[in-house]
């Protein structure tokens, strides 16, 4: 695996460990849903699993180089990349969508 694959592999692997937590997550930024704890944490755990599974077969299959550095980094960046927008989506939910 050269490192441009694992850098897009690594941005896929942060995609698909954020779906899990945005759907109930996009379910409570409507007006009037109710989203339960339960979904929540279920989300969070699948989110987990799911990207700790994908650290472990790129680690399989890159071993512990910089193929598998970059693979990490990608996947981390992404899924905090995603976060913050939206967290500023929340914040903007919450504030009436004021502008500053």
């Amino acid at each position: 695996m050269d490192v441009t694959s694992a850098v897009l592999a690594g941005a896929l692997a942060g995609l698909a460990g954020c779906v899990p937590l945005a759907v109930p997550f996009e379910g409570a930024l409507r007006a009037g849903a109710k989203v339960s704890i339960a979904a929540g944490m279920a989300g969070v755990m699948a989110s987990f699993l799911m990207m700790t599974v994908a650290l472990a077969v790129a680690y399989a299959v890159a071993g512990a180089g910089r193929p598998f550095l970059a693979f990490a980094c990608s996947m981390v960046a992404l899924f905090l990349l995603f976060w913050a927008v939206e967290a500023i989506r929340a914040w903007r939910a919450a504030n009436g969508r004021r502008r500053a």
